[in-house]
């Protein structure tokens, strides 16, 4: 059964694990983000160091990454992110990780991917539509229609905390 590293970046802390198709975790990790202190490049060299210990343990398919902020996730890059994570706007999570460690990655809006999950297993499961908000660090808001992300015109589809 296939593996995947996943990585969620939060303006609080980052929470990590493997997990597996069937949605089965086999490990699970917190850490501060301490992204005032650090950065977006602090941030770079945590979800690095994230990735290359569970590649002594594990033989994951890939790398899933969840992140406060905006994100082109065509381009895994981060396209704005606000004051709290300095340095961080312009970050190409997606190339780093896949030059680094030739593992395919992708890259999402952490709250689009609460409201992926929430759609594919949670309490929206089976919904034709599901809109999610979430409150942390940040306020942040995803639509999923038909178990797709609706990204919108400038990829900020159901941003509330941050707009423009």
């Amino acid at each position: 059964m296939k593996q995947y590293i996943c990585i969620d970046i939060g303006g609080t802390s980052i929470k990590y694990g493997v997990i597996q198709e069937d949605l089965t975790f086999l490990y699970t990790g917190e850490i501060p983000t301490e992204a005032q202190e650090h950065g977006g490049p602090g941030i770079v060299k945590k979800i690095c160091k994230i990735t290359e210990d569970f590649l002594k343990d594990f033989s994951p398919s890939g790398v899933c990454v969840s992140t406060a902020g905006m994100v082109d996730c065509q381009t895994g890059t981060i396209t704005y992110a606000s004051p709290l994570i300095p340095e961080y706007t312009g970050t190409r999570l997606k190339e780093i990780i896949e030059n680094r460690f030739s593992l395919p990655c992708e890259v999402e809006n952490d709250v689009n991917c609460a409201g992926l999950a929430e759609s594919h297993a949670g309490a929206a499961k089976g919904c034709g539509v599901c809109l999610c908000l979430t409150i942390g660090t940040g306020i942040g808001g995803s639509i999923i229609i038909d178990g797709k992300v609706f990204h919108g015109f400038s990829g900020s589809g159901a941003e509330v905390g941050y707009m423009y």
